[in-house]
């Protein structure tokens, strides 16, 4: 499918992408340096502090169409809910912490509390998690429907593009690109929304969907399957990139202050955003052959000239801004926690600006393997994240450690390596969301689960192992 775009369209397209290049470009660095280019000097304000959030957390933008399509109404509950109660815990007990700390990477931190093996381990993992393949696949789709050149062809430009402008600004780019795709964001949904139900009353709209059981606020799934969900959610606690964001603010009351406005604006987009999917399951005929393209091909048919391009912008601009979020911290890993940390000499600067080069090498290949943005959470983020979860979590809020160092490198190398033997026997069976039955459900169990009981069971032992030692 290729989108049929007006002149109107072209030119707000056109004229988006250059203001997002442009400020990316001009974003000017007090030093060369690795802080300053990973963190902007640890100086960002509320404001800036809550756009740049929004719009990175929320870059999974063609995903949620993508899920509307599968769970209707019932992706509020199972892509949206478990997301706010994770940030809400992670405001609470985390934010602060997060930012007072001298640490501003979970390597570093897990290096200072578990030794050097254990900040390598996570400094793999960290850079794993954060390698931005789904959203490299979204930009990519978004080109492919706006220029109609080949799948890969659009991958590959698309990364390349759109990662040129971190090479110079770093944090301070991203945060610019982040407020101006916050804006994006809203409008362009406001738009959508707004002309489809002037257009298209909602109550019939929800007759029909509810008839095609698209209005089931469970989304069809049995509670084992919503649990699954909301266990993913735990992503918040460990994502690389919201870590960084809060590391990066003025104080620490700003950090715990702006996740929880956070909060509030994903509420408000995930109202706009599932209300537009549900209307693309109504309106859409035939419905598009891929869930990746629901929004984009909703606002190619009810939106007039002008403000189709208007709608395209904010959807390119969510993307974008996640996009080259997380390729920063996947660069800023390599540099700084896994090449510097080996080569003390090397420069961590410099590293850090190759690794945005190899995150994007790496990024690239799994998107174009994977072709579902939902497969890409369910599996490859949640094998990382389960091997993350508890060694994080006892980093930051246990008083004590109690556990030897070697126990705490060996469980995220275990989670993560069953995890990922999951995951390869999913798609090696076509199996890419990893569906079981249990207790006659036939639900995703994904990899974050499995990855979890293997890290809690190894770091159990560890913690009964270091506590005989201590009493001998």
């Amino acid at each position: 499918m290729t989108l049929s775009l007006s002149p109107a369209d072209v030119a707000v397209i056109l004229l988006f992408v250059g203001l997002i290049l442009a400020l990316g470009f001009s974003a000017k660095l007090r030093d060369s340096g690795a802080f300053q280019f990973l963190t902007a000097g640890r100086a960002l304000t509320l404001p800036v502090f809550v756009a740049t959030l929004v719009s990175t957390w929320y870059g999974g933008i063609l995903g949620i169409g993508e899920s509307v399509g599968f769970y209707g109404i019932g992706t509020w509950l199972l892509l949206g809910v478990p997301y706010y109660v994770f940030a809400a815990i992670y405001a609470i007990f985390f934010a602060k912490k997060v930012r007072n700390a001298e640490e501003i990477t979970l390597p570093e931190l897990l290096a200072e509390r578990f030794g050097r093996t254990s900040g390598l381990v996570a400094a793999g993992l960290v850079f794993l998690l954060a390698v931005p393949a789904a959203h490299v696949l979204m930009l990519g789709t978004l080109t492919q429907l706006i220029t109609g050149w080949p799948h890969a062809v659009s991958v590959v430009v698309a990364g390349v593009v759109g990662s040129l402008f971190l090479y110079r600004g770093g944090l301070l780019a991203d945060v610019r690109i982040g407020a101006v795709a916050f804006i994006a964001m809203y409008l362009g949904f406001l738009v959508i929304v707004g002309w489809c139900l002037t257009f298209h009353p909602w109550p019939e709209t929800a007759a029909r969907l509810q008839a095609k059981g698209s209005m089931d606020f469970l989304g069809g799934q049995g509670p084992l399957a919503i649990l699954s969900f909301f266990i993913l959610g735990a992503w918040t606690l460990v994502d690389p990139g919201f870590h960084q964001r809060v590391a990066s603010c003025k104080d620490a009351a700003t950090g715990q202050r702006g996740v929880f406005w956070a909060i509030g604006c994903w509420f408000v987009f995930d109202v706009l955003t599932i209300t537009a999917g549900l209307y693309g399951l109504d309106l859409l005929r035939p419905q598009p052959a891929s869930g990746l393209q629901l929004f984009p091909a909703l606002g190619n048919q009810v939106l007039p000239p002008g403000l189709k391009g208007l709608f395209l912008c904010g959807l390119i601009g969510t993307v974008l801004s996640a996009f080259v979020g997380y390729l920063l911290v996947s660069g800023g890993t390599f540099g700084r926690e896994l090449v510097a940390r080996l080569q003390p000499k090397a420069s961590a600067g410099l590293w850090s600006r190759i690794g945005i080069g190899v995150g994007l090498c790496v990024a690239i290949p799994l998107a174009l393997s994977v072709e579902s943005v939902v497969a890409l959470w369910y599996s490859w983020a949640g094998a990382v994240v389960g091997a993350l979860l508890i060694p994080v979590a006892i980093a930051y809020l246990a008083k004590n450690r109690r556990i030897g160092a070697p126990w705490v490198a060996a469980s995220m190398i275990l989670s993560f390596g069953v995890a990922f033997g999951w995951l390869i026997a999913g798609l090696r069976t076509n199996n890419p969301f990893l569906e079981v039955s249990m207790m006659g459900q036939k639900f995703g169990l994904g990899t974050l689960v499995p990855g979890v009981v293997v890290s809690a069971a190894v770091l159990g032992i560890g913690a009964l192992a270091s506590k005989k030692e201590l009493e001998q």
